[in-house]
Protein backbone atom coordinates (compact mmCIF):
# COMPACT_ATOMS: atom_id res chain seq x y z
CA UNK A 1 0.00 0.00 0.00
CA UNK A 2 1.33 3.43 -0.96
CA UNK A 3 1.78 5.87 1.91
CA UNK A 4 4.28 8.34 0.48
CA UNK A 5 1.80 11.20 0.28
CA UNK A 6 2.41 14.82 1.17
CA UNK A 7 1.27 16.43 4.43
CA UNK A 8 1.48 19.94 2.95
CA UNK A 9 -2.24 20.38 2.48
CA UNK A 10 -5.36 18.47 3.53
CA UNK A 11 -9.12 18.89 3.63
CA UNK A 12 -10.59 18.64 7.12
CA UNK A 13 -12.99 15.89 8.16
CA UNK A 14 -16.41 17.55 8.29
CA UNK A 15 -19.40 15.70 9.70
CA UNK A 16 -22.30 15.54 7.19
CA UNK A 17 -20.12 17.20 4.55
CA UNK A 18 -17.14 15.06 3.56
CA UNK A 19 -19.17 12.00 2.62
CA UNK A 20 -17.97 9.64 -0.19
CA UNK A 21 -19.68 11.77 -2.89
CA UNK A 22 -17.96 14.93 -1.67
CA UNK A 23 -14.58 13.19 -1.50
CA UNK A 24 -14.96 11.87 -5.05
CA UNK A 25 -15.69 15.40 -6.29
CA UNK A 26 -12.68 16.85 -4.44
CA UNK A 27 -10.40 14.17 -5.86
CA UNK A 28 -11.29 15.26 -9.40
CA UNK A 29 -10.02 18.75 -8.51
CA UNK A 30 -6.81 17.74 -6.75
CA UNK A 31 -4.44 14.79 -7.04
CA UNK A 32 -2.12 15.61 -4.15
CA UNK A 33 -4.36 16.88 -1.33
CA UNK A 34 -4.83 14.45 1.55
CA UNK A 35 -8.55 13.88 2.08
CA UNK A 36 -10.22 12.86 5.34
CA UNK A 37 -13.55 11.14 5.84
CA UNK A 38 -16.14 12.66 8.12
CA UNK A 39 -15.88 11.55 11.74
CA UNK A 40 -16.99 7.94 12.29
CA UNK A 41 -17.57 6.60 15.77
CA UNK A 42 -16.24 3.16 16.60
CA UNK A 43 -19.78 1.96 17.33
CA UNK A 44 -20.94 2.99 13.87
CA UNK A 45 -17.89 1.43 12.24
CA UNK A 46 -18.33 -1.87 14.05
CA UNK A 47 -22.08 -2.20 13.55
CA UNK A 48 -22.64 -0.76 10.07
CA UNK A 49 -22.09 -2.58 6.82
CA UNK A 50 -20.88 -1.05 3.56
CA UNK A 51 -19.86 2.31 5.02
CA UNK A 52 -17.30 2.56 2.23
CA UNK A 53 -16.62 0.65 -0.96
CA UNK A 54 -13.03 -0.40 -1.64
CA UNK A 55 -13.24 1.22 -5.07
CA UNK A 56 -14.20 4.55 -3.45
CA UNK A 57 -11.17 4.43 -1.21
CA UNK A 58 -8.76 3.34 -3.95
CA UNK A 59 -9.97 6.12 -6.28
CA UNK A 60 -9.52 8.73 -3.53
CA UNK A 61 -5.84 8.08 -2.74
CA UNK A 62 -4.44 9.55 -0.54
CA UNK A 63 -7.26 9.26 1.98
CA UNK A 64 -7.46 8.99 5.77
CA UNK A 65 -10.31 7.79 7.96
CA UNK A 66 -11.19 9.73 11.10
CA UNK A 67 -12.30 7.58 14.03
CA UNK A 68 -13.83 8.67 17.32
CA UNK A 69 -14.02 6.49 20.42
CA UNK A 70 -12.47 5.78 23.81
CA UNK A 71 -12.02 2.00 23.89
CA UNK A 72 -8.58 0.74 22.74
CA UNK A 73 -9.96 -2.67 21.69
CA UNK A 74 -12.74 -1.10 19.63
CA UNK A 75 -10.33 1.37 18.06
CA UNK A 76 -7.98 -1.48 17.12
CA UNK A 77 -10.81 -3.45 15.48
CA UNK A 78 -11.88 -0.37 13.50
CA UNK A 79 -8.28 0.30 12.44
CA UNK A 80 -8.02 -3.27 11.15
CA UNK A 81 -11.23 -2.86 9.12
CA UNK A 82 -10.02 0.49 7.75
CA UNK A 83 -6.64 -0.98 6.78
CA UNK A 84 -8.29 -3.85 4.90
CA UNK A 85 -10.51 -1.34 3.11
CA UNK A 86 -7.41 0.47 1.86
CA UNK A 87 -7.23 3.67 3.90
CA UNK A 88 -3.78 5.28 4.02
CA UNK A 89 -3.96 6.79 7.50
CA UNK A 90 -5.92 6.39 10.74
CA UNK A 91 -6.86 9.69 12.38
CA UNK A 92 -8.15 9.95 15.94
CA UNK A 93 -10.64 12.70 16.71
CA UNK A 94 -9.57 14.28 19.99
CA UNK A 95 -11.03 17.66 19.08
CA UNK A 96 -14.80 17.46 18.68
CA UNK A 97 -16.53 19.56 21.38
CA UNK A 98 -20.13 18.56 20.58
CA UNK A 99 -22.67 17.51 23.22
CA UNK A 100 -22.75 14.04 21.61
CA UNK A 101 -18.95 13.75 21.97
CA UNK A 102 -18.97 14.90 25.58
CA UNK A 103 -21.78 12.51 26.53
CA UNK A 104 -19.96 9.68 24.77
CA UNK A 105 -16.66 10.62 26.44
CA UNK A 106 -14.76 11.01 23.18
CA UNK A 107 -13.52 13.97 21.15
CA UNK A 108 -11.92 16.94 22.88
CA UNK A 109 -12.73 15.81 26.42
CA UNK A 110 -10.02 13.16 25.91
CA UNK A 111 -7.46 15.97 25.96
CA UNK A 112 -7.88 15.69 29.74
CA UNK A 113 -6.96 11.97 29.54
CA UNK A 114 -3.54 11.70 27.82
CA UNK A 115 -2.87 8.20 29.19
CA UNK A 116 -6.05 6.88 27.56
CA UNK A 117 -5.23 8.65 24.28
CA UNK A 118 -1.78 7.05 24.36
CA UNK A 119 -3.40 3.62 24.81
CA UNK A 120 -5.72 4.30 21.85
CA UNK A 121 -2.73 5.22 19.69
CA UNK A 122 -0.76 2.21 20.89
CA UNK A 123 -3.63 -0.16 20.07
CA UNK A 124 -3.66 1.13 16.47
CA UNK A 125 0.13 1.06 16.13
CA UNK A 126 0.35 -2.63 17.03
CA UNK A 127 -2.62 -3.56 14.83
CA UNK A 128 -1.99 -1.93 11.44
CA UNK A 129 1.18 -0.78 9.57
CA UNK A 130 -0.11 2.60 8.40
CA UNK A 131 0.45 6.11 9.79
CA UNK A 132 -1.54 7.42 12.73
CA UNK A 133 -2.52 11.04 13.26
CA UNK A 134 -4.37 12.85 16.04
CA UNK A 135 -6.59 15.89 15.57
CA UNK A 136 -6.74 18.10 18.66
CA UNK A 137 -7.45 21.64 19.87
CA UNK A 138 -4.85 23.86 21.57
CA UNK A 139 -6.76 23.22 24.79
CA UNK A 140 -10.11 23.55 26.52
CA UNK A 141 -11.70 26.18 28.74
CA UNK A 142 -10.54 24.04 31.68
CA UNK A 143 -6.93 23.73 30.58
CA UNK A 144 -5.60 26.14 27.95
CA UNK A 145 -2.04 27.17 28.80
CA UNK A 146 0.79 26.35 26.40
CA UNK A 147 2.61 24.03 28.79
CA UNK A 148 -0.49 21.83 29.16
CA UNK A 149 -0.72 21.49 25.37
CA UNK A 150 2.97 20.63 25.09
CA UNK A 151 2.76 18.10 27.95
CA UNK A 152 -0.27 16.43 26.36
CA UNK A 153 1.47 16.04 23.00
CA UNK A 154 4.69 14.79 24.61
CA UNK A 155 2.77 12.14 26.57
CA UNK A 156 0.66 10.83 23.68
CA UNK A 157 3.59 10.85 21.20
CA UNK A 158 5.72 8.71 23.52
CA UNK A 159 7.71 5.99 21.72
CA UNK A 160 6.84 7.73 18.42
CA UNK A 161 3.76 5.57 17.90
CA UNK A 162 2.14 8.75 16.61
CA UNK A 163 4.24 11.61 15.24
CA UNK A 164 1.57 13.59 13.36
CA UNK A 165 -0.66 16.13 15.09
CA UNK A 166 -3.33 18.25 13.42
CA UNK A 167 -3.92 21.19 15.74
CA UNK A 168 -7.00 23.39 15.52
CA UNK A 169 -5.63 26.70 16.81
CA UNK A 170 -8.59 27.43 19.12
CA UNK A 171 -9.48 26.14 22.53
CA UNK A 172 -12.70 24.18 22.81
CA UNK A 173 -15.11 25.74 25.26
CA UNK A 174 -16.92 22.72 26.73
CA UNK A 175 -19.71 24.98 27.94
CA UNK A 176 -20.51 25.80 24.31
CA UNK A 177 -21.89 22.54 22.98
CA UNK A 178 -22.40 23.80 19.44
CA UNK A 179 -19.47 22.76 17.18
CA UNK A 180 -20.38 25.67 14.88
CA UNK A 181 -19.95 28.24 17.66
CA UNK A 182 -16.78 26.49 18.83
CA UNK A 183 -15.29 27.11 15.40
CA UNK A 184 -15.50 30.88 15.69
CA UNK A 185 -16.00 32.16 19.25
CA UNK A 186 -12.72 31.16 20.97
CA UNK A 187 -9.90 33.30 19.61
CA UNK A 188 -7.37 31.77 17.23
CA UNK A 189 -3.86 31.35 18.58
CA UNK A 190 -1.54 30.25 15.79
CA UNK A 191 1.54 31.00 17.91
CA UNK A 192 0.82 28.00 20.14
CA UNK A 193 0.94 25.73 17.08
CA UNK A 194 4.11 27.35 15.75
CA UNK A 195 5.77 26.97 19.16
CA UNK A 196 4.85 23.26 19.33
CA UNK A 197 6.67 22.71 16.03
CA UNK A 198 9.67 24.68 17.29
CA UNK A 199 9.81 22.86 20.64
CA UNK A 200 9.05 19.38 19.22
CA UNK A 201 10.68 19.50 15.76
CA UNK A 202 10.63 15.70 15.30
CA UNK A 203 6.82 15.78 15.05
CA UNK A 204 4.74 16.51 11.95
CA UNK A 205 2.59 19.49 12.87
CA UNK A 206 -0.44 20.49 10.76
CA UNK A 207 -2.24 23.75 11.49
CA UNK A 208 -6.03 24.14 11.20
CA UNK A 209 -8.59 26.84 11.94
CA UNK A 210 -9.71 30.05 10.24
CA UNK A 211 -7.45 29.73 7.19
CA UNK A 212 -9.05 31.16 4.04
CA UNK A 213 -6.55 31.81 1.25
CA UNK A 214 -3.52 30.47 -0.60
CA UNK A 215 -1.47 33.39 0.71
CA UNK A 216 -2.30 32.33 4.29
CA UNK A 217 -1.41 28.70 3.49
CA UNK A 218 2.03 29.80 2.25
CA UNK A 219 2.60 31.93 5.34
CA UNK A 220 1.73 29.06 7.70
CA UNK A 221 3.97 26.64 5.80
CA UNK A 222 6.94 28.75 6.85
CA UNK A 223 6.29 27.66 10.45
CA UNK A 224 4.65 24.22 10.29
CA UNK A 225 4.65 21.08 8.11
CA UNK A 226 1.17 21.38 6.68
CA UNK A 227 -2.13 23.19 6.54
CA UNK A 228 -5.67 21.82 6.85
CA UNK A 229 -8.75 23.69 5.62
CA UNK A 230 -12.38 22.67 5.85
CA UNK A 231 -15.32 25.04 5.54
CA UNK A 232 -13.49 27.38 3.17
CA UNK A 233 -12.93 24.53 0.71
CA UNK A 234 -16.59 23.55 0.89
CA UNK A 235 -17.56 27.18 0.28
CA UNK A 236 -15.09 27.50 -2.59
CA UNK A 237 -14.16 24.00 -3.89
CA UNK A 238 -12.28 25.29 -6.94
CA UNK A 239 -9.67 26.58 -4.54
CA UNK A 240 -8.39 22.99 -4.68
CA UNK A 241 -7.74 23.43 -8.38
CA UNK A 242 -5.32 26.28 -7.72
CA UNK A 243 -3.72 24.63 -4.68
CA UNK A 244 -2.38 21.93 -7.03
CA UNK A 245 -0.10 24.42 -8.77
CA UNK A 246 0.40 27.03 -6.02
CA UNK A 247 1.11 24.68 -3.09
CA UNK A 248 2.12 21.35 -4.61
CA UNK A 249 3.83 22.85 -7.69
CA UNK A 250 1.95 20.30 -9.79
CA UNK A 251 2.86 21.18 -13.37
CA UNK A 252 0.09 19.26 -15.12
CA UNK A 253 -3.06 21.37 -15.04
CA UNK A 254 -6.24 19.57 -14.10
CA UNK A 255 -8.79 19.84 -16.89
CA UNK A 256 -12.03 21.11 -15.38
CA UNK A 257 -14.10 19.87 -18.33
CA UNK A 258 -12.74 16.36 -17.75
CA UNK A 259 -13.50 16.76 -14.07
CA UNK A 260 -17.14 17.59 -14.78
CA UNK A 261 -17.34 14.77 -17.33
CA UNK A 262 -16.19 12.29 -14.67
CA UNK A 263 -18.72 13.75 -12.26
CA UNK A 264 -21.50 13.24 -14.81
CA UNK A 265 -20.48 9.59 -15.30
CA UNK A 266 -20.32 9.16 -11.52
CA UNK A 267 -23.77 10.72 -11.02
CA UNK A 268 -25.32 8.43 -13.64
CA UNK A 269 -23.75 5.36 -12.00
CA UNK A 270 -24.81 6.37 -8.50
CA UNK A 271 -28.35 7.14 -9.67
CA UNK A 272 -28.59 3.60 -11.07
CA UNK A 273 -27.47 2.36 -7.64
CA UNK A 274 -30.41 4.16 -6.05
CA UNK A 275 -28.66 7.33 -4.83
CA UNK A 276 -30.40 10.68 -5.32
CA UNK A 277 -28.69 13.24 -7.55
CA UNK A 278 -29.11 15.99 -4.95
CA UNK A 279 -26.98 14.00 -2.47
CA UNK A 280 -24.09 14.17 -4.93
CA UNK A 281 -24.54 17.55 -6.58
CA UNK A 282 -25.09 19.45 -3.34
CA UNK A 283 -21.29 19.35 -2.98
CA UNK A 284 -20.92 21.06 -6.37
CA UNK A 285 -23.27 23.98 -5.72
CA UNK A 286 -20.41 26.34 -4.88
CA UNK A 287 -18.35 25.83 -8.05
CA UNK A 288 -19.38 29.32 -9.17
CA UNK A 289 -18.12 30.95 -5.97
CA UNK A 290 -16.32 33.82 -7.74
CA UNK A 291 -18.76 34.15 -10.59
CA UNK A 292 -20.82 37.40 -10.71
CA UNK A 293 -23.98 35.29 -11.10
CA UNK A 294 -23.06 32.62 -8.55
CA UNK A 295 -26.41 32.73 -6.73
CA UNK A 296 -28.39 32.39 -9.97
CA UNK A 297 -26.29 29.41 -11.03
CA UNK A 298 -26.77 27.69 -7.69
CA UNK A 299 -30.54 28.17 -7.92
CA UNK A 300 -30.53 26.98 -11.53
CA UNK A 301 -28.67 23.77 -10.63
CA UNK A 302 -31.13 23.10 -7.80
CA UNK A 303 -34.05 23.80 -10.15
CA UNK A 304 -32.71 21.26 -12.68
CA UNK A 305 -32.25 18.61 -10.01
CA UNK A 306 -35.63 19.04 -8.32
CA UNK A 307 -37.51 19.23 -11.61
CA UNK A 308 -35.64 16.26 -13.07
CA UNK A 309 -34.28 18.21 -16.00
CA UNK A 310 -31.67 16.62 -18.28
CA UNK A 311 -28.46 16.56 -16.21
CA UNK A 312 -26.34 16.03 -19.33
CA UNK A 313 -27.58 19.35 -20.73
CA UNK A 314 -26.93 21.01 -17.38
CA UNK A 315 -23.31 19.89 -17.48
CA UNK A 316 -22.96 21.11 -21.06
CA UNK A 317 -23.99 24.58 -19.88
CA UNK A 318 -21.59 24.39 -16.92
CA UNK A 319 -18.72 23.43 -19.22
CA UNK A 320 -19.33 26.45 -21.41
CA UNK A 321 -18.68 28.69 -18.41
CA UNK A 322 -15.36 26.97 -17.81
CA UNK A 323 -13.93 27.23 -21.31
CA UNK A 324 -10.60 28.99 -21.82
CA UNK A 325 -11.96 32.46 -22.39
CA UNK A 326 -14.18 32.44 -19.31
CA UNK A 327 -12.24 30.46 -16.70
CA UNK A 328 -10.29 33.31 -15.08
CA UNK A 329 -13.12 34.31 -12.77
CA UNK A 330 -12.25 31.69 -10.16
CA UNK A 331 -8.58 32.64 -10.01
CA UNK A 332 -9.32 35.63 -7.76
CA UNK A 333 -8.54 34.71 -4.15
Amino acid sequence: MKNNYSNKFSVAPMLKYTDPHCLFFYRQLTKNTLLYTEMITTQKMLHSKNLFKKKQIKNNYPIAIQLAGNNPKHIAKCAKIAYKMGFNEINLNIGCPSKHAQLGNFGVCLMHKPILVYELIKSIYFTVPIPISVKIRIGTNKKNDYQSLKNFIKKVSKNKYCIKFIIHARIADLKIQSPKKNRRIPLLNYNYVYKIKKDLPHLIIIINGGIKSILEIKQHLQNVDGVMMGREIYKNPLLLYKIETEIFSYKKNINLKKCFKKMLIYINQEEKNGNKIIHIMKHMLNIFYNHPQAKKWKLYILYCIHNKKNIFNLFKKINKIFDKKNKNFFHKY
